[in-house]
């Protein structure tokens, strides 16, 4: 054998080594993407299922929404009458006071007029 025979078959022999470790590279890589591919798959279902959990957690929020509604607008309209009811009640306050001391006034002057023909008429007699 000759000295490029030898150089030959090392290449040879590097050569078929180096075809299996690519080989048995690619066959990892393979495995590993069909367990990244069925992960994928279970995830897949997984968000799928979520997807439709959410869809129908929101349509009931929704319908819980439209239920609470009208005991807000309730809520409101209550706040509206009572507003109106206060300021209806102040309206009648404010007029019976101004009445009150109408007739406070009036009934001091009366008293003190009843008291000074009182006293006007007993002088009278006196005389």
């Amino acid at each position: 054998m000759t000295v490029g025979q030898i150089a030959g078959l090392i290449a040879a022999i590097a050569f078929a080594v180096l075809v299996i470790f690519i080989g048995i590279f690619l066959l990892n890589l393979v495995n590993a993407l069909n367990d990244a591919s069925r992960n994928l798959d279970s995830i897949t279902i997984d968000i799928n299922d979520l997807s439709d959990n959410v869809s129908d957690l929101i349509e009931n929020v929704n319908d819980r929404i439209d239920q609470i509604d009208p005991v807000f607008q309730a809520a409101a309209e209550i706040g509206t009458t009572v507003t109106e009811a206060t300021e209806k009640a102040k309206s009648t306050t404010d007029n019976l006071k101004n009445k009150l001391n109408l007739f406070t006034k009036t009934s001091i002057l009366s008293i003190v007029a009843n008291t000074a023909m009182k006293l006007f008429s007993k002088k009278n007699k006196k005389k």
